[in-house]
């Protein structure tokens, strides 16, 4: 089990990265992953441990379904990206 959450998390990171097609600060990656992590679990859970067009395909193709949470963070994200 142990295991499964330490891929999770490494998984995460990738899709959050991938998702979002930038760079990113330490910050930004530890709240995408703290707020996000159940969401890609859910949704993204079978994609390959890597970034990827398939895991930025996931996020996108779910965000409408994705937690309050997690789709706040992207927003954030996106939103501090430009500015």
């Amino acid at each position: 089990m142990l295991i499964r959450l330490v891929t999770s998390v490494a998984l995460l990171a990738g899709a959050a990265n991938a998702a979002l097609s930038a760079p990113m600060s330490a910050d930004d990656k530890a709240v995408l992953q703290q707020q996000c992590m159940g969401d890609f679990t859910t949704f993204c859970a079978g994609l390959p441990p890597e970034d990827g067009p398939e895991t930025q395909a996931c996020f996108e193709k779910n965000i409408s379904k994705l937690s309050p949470g997690c789709q706040s963070a992207i927003k954030s994200y996106k939103q501090n990206k430009k500015g």
